[in-house]
Formats: C-alpha cells, structure tokens, sequence
C-alpha cells in the first residue's frame, strides 16, 4: 500500500482516515466515507483499484468532475477512463471493448448509464470488483443536491450483490448517511466521519452594504489566483462579470441559463488558469476538481448550510490557506422569500424555510464559525479555530456598554414588538413612514444613535441576539424583546465587552503557507513553467503538480533527480516525465538568484572592502598565512576568515586547501556539519567541545 501510494501518486504519508477507509475497504466491505472536502477522498477508492484485481466502476455526477480526475489518474500513470455523451461514439465503442479485454484500472461513467440495458450487460461481461459512489449524498431525498438517477445504483446492487461498494461525500448530516446506506442496500459496512474542520479555510461574514467594492478588493488581494464568486441570479452574475472585467479582472460566468457549450467553455478556462474568476450560480462547481482556488465569495447568503459548506469547500482543495467570504444581509431573504412563496407543496416549502433560517442563524451567531458548522453536522467538540472573523473580532474588544443600553432601551420603548430594521430606523432618527406612524419619532430614543450606521447597529444587535440579552418572538414575523437576561443587564447597570466592529476587510493570513520560507520568485517562475507544459499537454496546471509540490520545490530547490523524488506528490511516472525539465529550469533559476545576489553585493559594497577582498585573493594565491593577511591589511583572522567566505562563494577554484587544519581535524568538522547543518557554526562548535576555532570551522565549511 504504502509502495502504490508513492510510486502513483508521489506522497510519503497517509492523510487522517484514508489507511482506515483503504484497509476496510479492500478486505471487500461496504463502506461509507464522510470527509470534508481537500481531504482526499479520491485516494480511498483510487489506491483499492490498484490493489485489487479487475476493474472499480466510479459513478460521477458530472462530465467535468470525471474528466478532472481521469486526467488526474493518466498523469500518474493509472489507467483510467470515462464513459459519457462527450465522447465520439467511434471513440466510445472502443473504450467499451477495452474495458472489456481489462485495459482500465477505473472506469468512470454517470448514473444513469446504470438504467441503460445495453450498459448493464456490458458491465455482466466485465471483471467489475468494485463499485465507487461520488458525491453519495445525491441519492438522498433528504440531500441539498437530490439526483434522482442516483437511484440507479440499486440496479447495480442487485446486478452484483458480492461486490463491495464505496459512497463518498463531503457533506452529510447524520440523516442522509441513514439515507445512502438504505438506498444503496448496504450490508456489513462501516461509517468513516474524518470531521468537518478545514483548518486552512478562513472564514469571515461581513455586513453587504459596499459589496460591489469589497468583492473587488477581495479580488485583487488574490491577484492571479483563483476565485469563485456565488451570486443569487443569472442577471446578477452577468452584471458583476462586466463590472469585474471593467477594473481589469480576468472574469467569466456561469449559470444554468447558459449553452452547455458556453459552460464549458467557462469551465475550462478557468481550470486551465486562462481565466481566474468565475461569477457564477450555484449551478457551478460539484464538478470542479481544482485545487487552487484560492478565494470563495458569496454575494448572496446561500439557501442551506449544507449547500454552504460544499460551496466553500471549494476552497483550498490542496491543505493551502484560502479565504471563505460571505456578505450578509437579512434583506436577502426578501428575495428567497418571494420563490419560496411560489412553491405549492406547504411541506417542502416549511423544510426550504427551515432550512434559510439555519443560514441567516449562522450569519448572524457570535461563536466561531467552524464550531457552527461543525456542531451542525453533528461533530461537537471542537476547540475555536482563531481564524474566522468572530474569533478574531473576540480578540479585539470594546466597552460596548451605551451602545448596548442604548439597543436594549429602544426595544423596551418601541414595546418589545418590532424586527430589528425598524428599531434601527428609530434609534438614526428615520422620518419612514413606519416610524412616523406609530409615533415613533416622539420618544425619547428617537435619534439617540445617529452616529452609527445602519450596517453597524444591525451587527451589534445580532451580538446580543446571540448573547441572549434579546430574543425572537413568537409568530409569523421576526420581531424582538428584550429577554429577562437583558433586563437584568439594563436594571443592575452591568458593563459589557464585545468584539470591535469590523471597520477592514480581512481574511487570511497570506504568511501562513505549507512551507515556510520558500522563494516566491522562484515559486511564480515554477507556474509559469506549470502552465506552458499543461497548455502543450492540454491538460489543467494542477494535473502536472499541484501548488503544494510547486512550494516544496522552491524552498528545497531540487536539482537531481533523486533530490526531485523526495518533493511531495512526485511519483515515478512525473519524475519520468519531468524530472529533467524541472531540475534544469531550478539550476538556471539558482544559477540566476546566485549572480544576482552577487551584483547586489557588489553595487552595495564599499570602496574599502572592494580593495581589501581584492588584496585577500592576491594574498591566497600566493599562499600567504591568516596571521600575514591579517597583518597586511590591519584585520583580524576572524574577518579574514569571513572575506575568504564571500570569495569562494565567487570563485570555488581558490586554493585554500593550505589553510585548512590536519585531515583528522576536518573530517571530525564535517561529520559535525552533516549532523547540524551548515547555517550556523556554534552547534558544530559545542558539537567538538570547543576544541576548534570558529576559524579553523569556517575554513572547513568553505572546503
């Protein structure tokens, strides 16, 4: 297993679960797989194929989805293909008779191939050993993407009762795990829950108003990365599609309204990096294998938590830091309102509502983010993650104490019976119609907050919903009280702290890499190479490698083969492939760094030192002691030493081998070396118990 999982797909080390799922699996039992997305699902039925003899049927969604990964699996050397209407009928006849003759490790086709007879008996003539469901939370009716030609698959449970069966997803509360086992008949399985957290995504939900100039500096703090922003309509999309391609963004859209051909079109250029945004509904994305993106935007909060959490996971695929944004307003859910008032069925229109009211709770709680998330799929326990928006805001406080009075005594007077936008118009002084009416304008609390913007007293009201100190009455309209706990508050004049309202948008953290200190340069220069050689091949960038291996490569700078093999997610077909493109392109690009830095040392150099280095190689040459150099130039030994450093570093044919102490001596000093490393001198010093000079070690270090 762990031979496969190197020489396929180039990683040392197993992630959280996957040798569990794989083990289970292979022994031939039914399994279910609940792992956050990034989190390589993939692996638990793509490793099995190559263990296990015959062929592992996948069932995927989406053309695209299938396509992504089948490259994916070619790249690394796996035989793989994909059956499904994209393909030239010739072309798929052919690939039916291969797979028949055992020329694929994997075959990936769609759901509802399955109801198809000729298919069906194609399959009974196949050595079919296993079957893998993507995306397994589309067979439940109770699923946020219901697919009822997933419901296909029993059709093959009744075709093979012997052969295992794998359903992966990642996102599935505890129902639709009952559900997928049921449909699927399976039997003797086990459940695998990894977890819902992905500590690299950071979360933030921010007020809307201003949305249009946060998404585009958003956008622009992730220059040349990849962006995907969700919106509410298909008018809505286009329309900030042309506002990002005014400001100069590579931008693209996306939604159900569009040509298959134009999706695709959208599609591919955005995973081939052509095009690094795409504005689109949530008609985008479960078929998005793509690793890289960076950035995930939703100008509209979405319809279910469920939906949510697939939409983000989107994000940061590949374990890289990538921010999550959502732009919230409770108006937003006037618009869902007026579809949800079109639905007949008074059932599913109570579950859609139920399910708006989560989110809009979501948006507007003040406990960290990923415990909401996570406590919602039933994953409780989870320490605050310090990342998201409300964990830093809870780092960053305020006596919040008039503000909060000033909340609390304008529900009291308003009569404990109105939604949060009325008592806001009353405490900026509003002149609304609303207001006037009731007579609102003649309190005492008319105006007494009109320094506070609109934005602003809504995200202090949703902090004392959250905290208790209001709460929700009952009946069809969402309006407030004051609750015993903020009577209290306003009775015993408490004092209360909150977090700072958020004045900057922020999101990660962009130190926060995989591997610290790694050349961007370098890194940027590697991209480039990526893109050109995926554009040759025709294949997305990440197919050849991912950022992750990209980032290894500049911090470690690989320059032999066997330096190459040690970079994640190097296998033995890449290093064939293009180990040698990209150990000589590393060279030149040392090579270049190298001259450069010398240039710089010598445009920063001065006069003075120009002259005495210049006079240490005269006096090298001629093969002078450290003490007559030292002597020469009025300097000590140690600084000798040093400029004798920065002249090999020049020139490696210097002669020094003169200076150097006894063989004995040297070889004890580069055992030292190679146990601690070469940066620093005082471990190899302590390491010989101080019977060497720092010089007598530098000296060494520059053989």
């Amino acid at each position: 297993m762990q031979k496969l999982l190197k020489q396929y797909f180039g990683h040392d080390e197993f992630r959280p679960m996957q040798k569990d799922v794989i083990d289970h699996f292979v022994s031939g039992r039914d399994t279910v797989v609940v792992m956050p997305t990034g989190g390589g699902k993939s692996l638990c039925f793509q490793l099995p194929a190559l263990m296990r003899g015959g062929t592992t049927i996948v069932i995927s969604p989406l053309i695209s989805l299938m396509k992504d990964q089948v490259d994916a699996l070619t790249a690394n050397g796996v035989s793989a293909t994909m059956l499904n209407s994209s393909i030239d009928p010739e072309e798929l006849n052919q690939r039916m008779r291969d797979a028949r003759d055992g020329h694929y490790k994997l075959i990936y086709i769609a759901p509802e191939r399955l109801a198809n007879e000729y298919v069906r008996s194609w399959l009974a003539g196949m050595d079919v050993t296993a079957l893998a469901v993507d995306e397994a939370h589309c067979i439940s009716q109770w699923g946020h993407d219901f697919r009822p030609d997933y419901r296909n698959l029993k059709l093959f449970r009744e075709q093979f009762p012997q052969i295992p069966i794998i359903a992966l997803t990642a996102s599935a509360t505890e129902g639709v795990r009952t559900d997928i086992v049921s449909e699927l008949a399976l039997t003797n399985h086990e459940v695998f829950v990894s977890g819902f957290y992905r500590e690299n995504l950071h979360i933030t939900v921010m007020p809307k108003a201003g949305a249009i100039e946060k998404i585009i500096y958003l956008i622009n703090k992730h220059k040349g990365e990849s962006v995907i922003v969700y919106c509410f309509s298909r008018r809505e999309t286009e329309d900030l599609t042309e506002i990002l391609k005014d400001e100069g963004i590579s931008a693209g859209t996306y939604h159900a309204g569009l040509t298959q051909e134009k999706r695709s079109e959208v599609q591919d250029a955005f995973v081939r990096d052509d095009v690094h945004v795409v504005v689109a509904t949530i008609a985008f994305g479960m078929g998005i294998d793509k690793p890289d993106v960076r950035l995930v935007i939703h100008k509209t909060f979405p319809k279910t938590i469920e939906g949510y959490y697939q939409e983000i996971g989107r994000a940061g695929r590949d374990g890289l830091p990538s921010d999550v944004v959502m732009l919230y307003s409770a108006g937003d859910k006037m618009k869902l309102d007026y579809f949800l008032r079109q639905m007949r069925d008074t059932v599913q229109r109570d579950k859609e509502e139920k399910k708006i009211k989560e989110v809009m709770d979501y948006a507007q709680s003040r406990i960290c983010r990923w415990q909401w998330i996570t406590s919602y799929f039933g994953d409780v326990g989870l320490p605050a993650c310090g990342t998201c928006d409300v964990c830093v805001g809870n780092n960053d406080t305020e006596d919040a104490t008039e503000i909060v009075q000033k909340i609390l005594s304008t529900v009291v007077r308003t009569g404990n019976a109105f939604g949060r936008g009325h008592v806001v118009k009353v405490m900026r002084g509003s002149r609304d119609k609303n207001v006037l009416a009731r007579g609102h304008e003649e309190l005492t609390v008319w105006g007494i907050a009109k320094e506070y913007s609109t934005g602003d007293l809504m995200e202090y009201i949703a902090q004392l919903i959250a905290l208790g100190l209001m709460e929700r009455n009952t009946g069809e309209y969402e309006t407030f009280r004051v609750s015993q706990r903020g009577a209290n508050f306003l009775n015993n004049r408490e004092k209360i702290q909150l977090p700072k309202l958020q004045k900057e948008i922020t999101g990660s953290s962009r130190k926060s890499k995989s591997f610290a200190n790694y050349d961007e340069e370098i890194f940027e220069a590697l991209r480039e190479l990526r893109k050109e050689i995926a554009d040759e091949r025709g294949v997305p960038a990440f197919v050849i490698f991912g950022d992750v291996s990209l980032q290894e490569m500049s911090k470690k700078l690989p320059t032999t083969k066997e330096e190459f093999t040690d970079i994640s997610g190097v296998g033995a077909k890449k290093l064939e492939q293009y180990g040698d493109t990209f150990t000589e392109f590393i060279s030149e690009l040392k090579e270049e760094k190298i001259q450069k830095e010398k240039k710089r040392k010598k445009s920063n150099m001065s006069e003075t030192k120009r002259y005495r280095l210049e006079a240490t190689v005269e006096m090298l040459k001629a093969k002078d002691t450290l003490a007559d150099m030292a002597q020469a130039l009025s300097l000590s030994e140690g600084t000798i030493t040093k400029y004798i450093e920065e002249i090999i570093e020049e020139d490696v044919n210097i002669d020094i081998n003169y200076l150097l102490p006894s063989k004995k001596t040297q070889k004890e000093i580069e055992e030292a070396f190679k146990k601690h490393g070469t940066d620093k001198l005082k471990p190899v010093f302590e390491h010989c118990n101080g019977k060497y000079t720092y010089d007598e070690i530098r000296l060494v270090n520059c053989k």
